[in-house]
């Protein structure tokens, strides 16, 4: 589309004030045939030509608002004022389309590894390497170079340290130097804030594999081709999810592509799609803007969520797709087989979940959000982090993991500090909760309790209204079908978890706000003085509850 397509006639092409109102546009161009005739406005003062298919009305947009056409409309409330026709076209087409472009290279790609069912052990490391290469470069252009050179190095550490004990900490420490080396003195912190994801997740590979080699549970260093096979592993080099080594050698073994995988990977494709959408779209078009700052600040968290969501789903897909997921009967998460036999299809389960965003959105607690947000990384931070540290005590042990994971997402006030709030407000909940639990004997932990638990009063839901279906139903005695000990309890702790859920809810939107996509800071990674803003805009009402939640628990 050309200038001439949507200034008017004689116009030179210049900008309107930055004051002036879309309403009053006629009187800045002083004149009533400002627009071309075939131009459109609608009731809330959007314009736009008729015939315009919805790519021509994307780029337009981008046109006239910029690259954040998006967010720069909803700063005016024009997303919240689009009717659905508007939304579908503005904004769900195009963003799909974006979806889709990502998406399906990397389908076909693991779609080709998985097509190799069959081949030689030697054959598929092979593929692995040279697809993951391709995902890599096809995700990160330019940028993949780093994270070979990253791969390349820790692979000369682990065969220099061939038969020497303490693998996993010279990884850990080699994985450190190269992060920072490169994120302060060698790479730009935009080139960096793209890549950094995919070096958190090779950092985690390595570091694993080398705590892996000193336990035993890899009983030798694998070779080239075998580690870089594992490194470079299509299904999680550009997106993750993190993996073990013998969860990857678990996808070399031959699997008959089945209706189950096939149903599984259509599944989590939609899922990211959707995940997309309402991130991007759906959640600025049903919360309107500046309702309440509180409201706002749910807004923009609830869609920086669904845009993890978005992630972990389409992690799930890759993995799915290459045939990483499945757990066979006798068969551990981490990949170590109990029992050998054929394979049968009622034996074999697609069970991978990244994040479960249930869990998330209605949480039971803090708690259930960290373990929910991402499960791989979860399980690998307990296994190689927390355990390790839980000598030094518990507190010691819960800051040191959560000061693990900022360091792996890189040197960034914004998620160091929102991680290390996070560890913080679960310990004050968790320790708070048992406190509770113990005073009451009440079924109220950050963790849901065991069917057998030994609280005295345990919601017993089916006891609230304990019907017996008989022949003689509406003649039995209804004074004795409903249990009002039963009753008052499931109320009493059904009413105390649901306040620690909204809690939770509260400190989610507040940790989440200053992850708002309309940010100039974005690309480069968000500052010091970004977040203490966006948090100063709240009052930081979440570190004061924090820290009377602290208190009230001394107090008891």
């Amino acid at each position: 589309m050309d200038e001439g397509d949507w200034f008017p006639p004689g116009h030179d092409g210049g900008w309107y004030p930055e004051d002036a109102d879309i309403g009053n546009l006629p009187e800045y161009y002083d004149g009533e045939d400002f627009l071309p005739e075939d131009y459109y406005m609608s009731e809330d003062g959007d314009w736009f030509p008729e015939d315009m298919d919805p790519y021509e009305m994307q780029q337009y947009m981008k046109e006239l608002y910029g690259e954040d056409y998006l967010e720069a409309a909803d700063s005016a409330g024009g997303m919240s004022n689009m009717d659905r026709q508007e939304l579908w076209s503005l904004c769900v087409i195009p963003t799909l389309q974006q979806g889709f472009t990502m998406i399906c290279p990397l389908i076909l790609l693991c779609l080709t590894f998985r097509l190799l069912e069959g081949a030689s052990a030697w054959t598929r490391h092979l593929m692995s390497t040279g697809l993951g290469l391709a995902a890599l470069y096809l995700v990160f252009q330019a940028n993949w170079y780093f994270i070979v050179t990253f791969a390349i190095t820790g692979h000369l550490l682990l065969h220099l340290m061939d038969g020497y004990r303490w693998r996993g900490v010279a990884a850990s420490v080699m994985a450190l130097v190269f992060l920072l080396t490169c994120e302060l003195f060698i790479v730009e912190a935009t080139e960096w804030h793209k890549i950094r994801g995919a070096q958190m997740i090779l950092a985690m590979k390595i570091i694993s594999l080398g705590f892996d080699l000193d336990s035993g549970v890899v009983q030798a260093t694998p070779s080239f081709l075998e580690y870089s096979g594992y490194c470079c592993f299509l299904g999680t080099s550009a997106f993750g999810p993190w993996i073990s080594y013998n969860n990857y050698l678990q996808v070399l073994k031959s699997r008959n592509i089945s209706l189950q995988w096939f149903v599984r990977g259509l599944k989590t494709t939609l899922q990211c799609l959707t995940c997309l959408t309402i991130s991007t779209c759906v959640a600025y078009w049903v919360i309107p803007h500046d309702i309440h700052k509180w409201v706002t600040a749910y807004r923009d968290a609830l869609s920086f969520r669904f845009s993890h969501y978005f992630i972990s789903y389409l992690s799930e897909m890759t993995c799915v797709v290459s045939g990483v997921g499945v757990t066979e009967k006798g068969t551990t998460r981490e990949g170590e087989g109990t029992e050998q036999g054929e394979e049968k299809e009622e034996d074999v389960k697609w069970d991978l979940r990244v994040a479960r965003p249930y869990h998330i959105e209605l949480p039971r607690s803090l708690v259930e959000v960290v373990t929910n947000w991402n499960r791989p990384m979860h399980h690998w931070l307990k296994t190689y982090v927390f355990k390790t540290a839980k000598p030094l005590g518990a507190f010691p042990a819960i800051i040191l993991t959560y000061a693990a994971s900022s360091i792996l997402h890189g040197l960034n006030f914004q998620l160091a500090a929102v991680l290390l709030s996070l560890g913080f407000y679960s310990y004050i909940e968790h320790v708070l909760r048992q406190r509770l639990a113990d005073i009451f004997s009440a079924c109220i932990l950050a963790k849901r309790c065991k069917a057998d638990c030994e609280h005295r009063n345990r919601p017993n839901w089916a006891g609230c209204v304990s019907l017996q279906l008989r022949t003689d139903f509406w003649k039995q005695d209804w004074g004795n079908i409903i249990s009002i000990e039963d009753t008052k309890t499931c109320i009493c702790v059904g009413l105390t978890n649901l306040c620690f859920c909204l809690l939770a809810m509260f400190h989610l939107a507040y940790l989440g706000v200053m992850f708002d996509s309309s940010s100039d800071v974005e690309e480069e990674g968000y500052t010091m003085s970004h977040t203490l803003q966006k948090w100063a805009q709240l009052d930081y009402a979440s570190h004061w509850v924090a820290v009377g939640s602290y208190v009230f628990y001394k107090l008891i």
